[in-house]
């Protein structure tokens, strides 16, 4: 994974130099994420699920961006609030479009190499002959197998003869391997190239305005009800939520009533976290004036508060029952969404590219936690909570995960 890589990201850096290609500024950073992650793999493998399912979908997005990266594809230029339409150009519009250039480019160029030599079309009627040949007679040896029986021995033993041919061949994992590979280089050569022949991106800034003029359907005085209500409601949750807190003391109850107040509700704050972000993003998108400056900054401190009143139960469960993968994930997304938070705030009063900054905060973080050995360092944590006395017996649910087996 590391050599193919690096190998891929100078074969793509070479042929946007070629084409005279300017590299977005944030290519490095895509290029970096890929490669440790393609490092890490051999270092750790795969990190404990459902990370490792991330890590793998994230190894192939990182080589997908810094495809459009380095192309100029991305359609602001940057990976900011149009990344879905950079998603769709780079996985299916962009590959899949040019899904047959390959096979075009190498016709092309075994056309002129063998130009004054062997003829292109008498080099096709041959291959129309062959496959034609095989056809007709393949139909006809089912027909006649069907009509007698000696005759189905004998394409039997032909075809076992066949079989145990190709079983005792060495390498015919490697050579399957191969062959499944094609497709998959047409789809990267199709990414690639096809990008390089566009002089634009599949999608632009300046079609993304014109479309989205027609789409501004929410009256400002609409979005601001609801977004006021939306506060309302969210006050009154943490007027109740403070008389839990300082009426319960959460880590001064027992265990089990402790980890209940601690669980309950907290993957509910983070879906609250995101759902302020999804109305965000339609009064951006949708809306025909942006919020109240003061609105605005409520709304986004209420989520700040959302993820500070999380950080506390995941604080409680942790110290209560210890560090599981769950846990760790559970943790760092919570951390990108309060940095999200902060990243909303601030563009209420400043201009930022925000959402540029929440997507390589995303990406960075995301490559940092995989390169981390999460789980040797989660069985470490446990079985130091067992030395310190804290537990009785370390959770062998969660070293098991973590790939410990207790020595015997």
């Amino acid at each position: 994974m590391p050599v193919f890589a690096a190998l891929f990201i100078v074969y793509v850096d070479c042929a946007a130099r070629a084409a005279h290609r300017t590299a977005a500024r944030e290519t490095p950073i895509w290029a970096g994420c890929w490669l440790a992650l393609s490092l890490t793999y051999p270092l750790f493998g795969y990190q404990p699920e459902p990370l490792g399912t991330w890590q793998w979908m994230a190894w192939h997005t990182f080589a997908v961006w810094y495809v459009l990266a380095r192309c100029g594809m991305l359609a602001q230029g940057y990976s900011g609030s149009l990344v879905l339409l950079d998603g769709l150009a780079g996985v299916f519009r962009l590959p899949f479009g040019n899904f047959f250039l390959r096979v075009r480019t190498v016709f092309s160029a075994l056309k002129t190499g063998l130009h004054g030599r062997i003829k292109a079309r008498k080099a096709l009627r041959v291959l129309a002959t062959a496959a034609l040949t095989l056809v007709l007679c393949g139909t006809a040896w089912g027909l006649l197998a069907a009509a007698d029986a000696n005759f189905a021995a004998l394409g039997q033993s032909v075809a076992d003869w066949w079989n145990s041919l190709l079983n005792n061949i060495k390498y015919i994992d490697t050579l399957m391997y191969i062959i499944l590979s094609l497709p998959v280089g047409a789809w990267l050569y199709g990414l690639v190239f096809g990008a390089l022949r566009r002089t634009e991106p599949p999608t632009t800034v300046a079609q993304c305005t014109a479309a989205l003029e027609h789409a501004r359907i929410v009256p400002r005085s609409t979005a601001t009800v609801a977004v006021a209500a939306l506060c309302g409601v969210y006050a009154l949750f943490f007027a109740v939520q403070a008389g839990e807190w300082f009426a319960a003391a959460p880590l001064g109850l027992s265990a089990p009533d402790a980890a209940a107040f601690a669980v309950d509700g907290f993957w509910e704050l983070q879906k609250i976290l995101l759902l302020n972000f999804g109305v965000l993003a339609g009064v951006h998108f949708l809306g025909r004036a942006p919020l109240p400056k003061a609105l605005a900054a409520v709304f986004c401190g209420f989520g700040l508060a959302f993820a500070a009143l999380a950080a506390g139960k995941l604080a409680v469960y942790v110290v209560l029952y210890g560090l599981t993968p769950r846990r760790v994930i559970a943790g760092w997304f919570l951390g990108v969404l309060a940095v999200w938070c902060v990243l909303a705030l601030v563009r209420v009063f400043r201009a930022i590219p925000a959402a540029h900054i929440a997507i390589l905060v995303l990406a960075v973080s995301f490559t940092v936690l995989a390169c981390v050995n999460m789980k040797q360092r989660i069985i470490n944590a446990n079985l130091a909570r067992v030395e310190a006395g804290i537990d009785e017996e370390p959770d062998w649910g969660v070293l098991w995960e973590c790939g410990y087996r207790e020595e015997t």
